[in-house]
């Protein structure tokens, strides 16, 4: 495979890798308190199932990617359980 001269913008470093990873944890872990915290009262029981629909996307995305596998194994079953565990508190609640 031939090396095109804008080709190395596109590698990612261990460092960046780990950024990346950060900066996505602090991202989602955020997003949940702004989510339960000061948008509760505009939470209905099909946003919380969306959400949790979401976070199993994001764990079977990160169960796809090597690196996520190598590096942080457990990453997507806990990501999947969050999403569970937050899809049936959608079920249960009432609107």
């Amino acid at each position: 495979m031939e090396e095109t001269p804008g080709s190395n913008l596109f590698y990612l470093s261990e460092n960046g890798f780990l950024i990346i990873n950060a900066l996505l944890g602090i991202t989602i872990i955020i997003g949940i308190l702004l989510a339960l915290s000061f948008f509760r009262k505009n939470l209905t029981g099909k946003k919380l199932m969306l959400f949790g629909a979401e976070l199993i996307f994001l764990g079977l995305i990160f169960n796809a990617i090597v690196d996520y596998k190598v590096r942080y194994p457990s990453l997507s079953f806990l990501t999947i359980l969050l999403g569970a565990i937050i899809s049936v508190i959608g079920l249960l609640s009432k609107d």
